[in-house]
């Protein structure tokens, strides 16, 4: 059984404020969200190799995960680049992931001209 008894006259209570984070907590995770996406956008424009390892994680989520993955470098062309005497070679970085599903990503990476034994 549950009674209530009246306060006296003249007296009062003092209850702590609630305090919520609403607003605030709300904000501190957008910014953490917008902090990483920018984090990860940083990445992939000054090392898309590495940035397309998290991608194929996250997407094979979606396609029920990993079956294989392979990767080969190559040179594909020599060019003349002005101002340097020799021809630079143009290596390429494919790499392709099988997903579980039967799909594929292939992903190719054009590397910078640099001098190689590779172009005569």
């Amino acid at each position: 059984m549950v009674t209530t008894k009246q306060a006296p006259a003249g007296s009062t209570t003092a209850r702590p404020k609630k305090r919520r984070m609403g607003g605030a907590g709300f904000m501190f995770m957008l910014l953490l969200l917008i902090s990483g996406t920018l984090a990860l956008g940083g990445l992939g424009i000054f090392v898309p190799v590495r940035l397309a390892i998290p991608q194929e994680r996250l997407i094979s989520l979606l396609h029920g995960g990993i079956a294989d993955s392979f990767e080969e470098t190559y040179v594909d062309g020599c060019v003349a680049v002005a101002g340097e005497d020799g021809l630079r070679a143009i290596t390429r970085t494919r790499r392709v992931t099988f997903f579980r599903d039967g799909t594929t990503l292939e992903v190719t990476f054009s590397g910078r001209p640099v001098l190689t034994n590779a172009c005569p």
